[in-house]
């Protein structure tokens, strides 16, 4: 993923830098993608497939979540065990978003429309072995994202 800010119209002033590492810059953005996942029936295949064409190292953060740790000007992609079979309207892909505030970034989601799925608590536990929780949405449109805290 390019971390260049969006094309602008010629002329216009660049807007504000942003601090991936604080809460909400001064554009009002909650969260930046981490990570785009791919739901798959064998995780391990799958990451071995995309880093025999991306480069970077697959690895095992949780059984059933296998991450390919991005190269040099890499996008991190994440591969999720998923029984679904394809089509029928199951998730193939979504995007982790990582907030600061997990509880203010769902109040704003929901107020831009957003529809809540539900929440779930990583098997893998954060730095100081607390729980991390992520929760599940669709945005206004039907496509799956989830709001991780970082």
């Amino acid at each position: 993923m390019a971390t260049s800010s969006p094309a602008r119209a010629s002329g216009s002033a660049p807007g504000p830098a942003v601090d991936h590492h604080d809460g909400v810059n001064s554009d009002g953005v909650i969260g930046w993608i981490r990570e785009v996942v791919l739901d798959c029936a064998e995780p391990w295949a799958l990451a071995r497939f995309w880093a025999g064409l991306l480069g970077g190292t697959p690895v095992q953060w949780y059984p059933g979540w296998v991450t390919l740790e991005p190269p040099p000007h890499g996008q991190r992609l994440s591969f999720q065990a998923s029984t679904a079979p394809p089509g029928g309207g199951a998730a193939k892909v979504h995007f982790d978003v990582l907030v600061g505030d997990l509880a203010a970034a769902h109040d704003r989601v929901i107020a831009a429309g957003a529809v809540f799925i539900r929440e779930h608590v990583s098997p893998r536990p954060g730095p100081a072995a607390e729980p991390v929780n992520w929760r599940v949405y669709q945005d206004p449109a039907g496509h799956p994202f989830c709001l991780v805290l970082r």
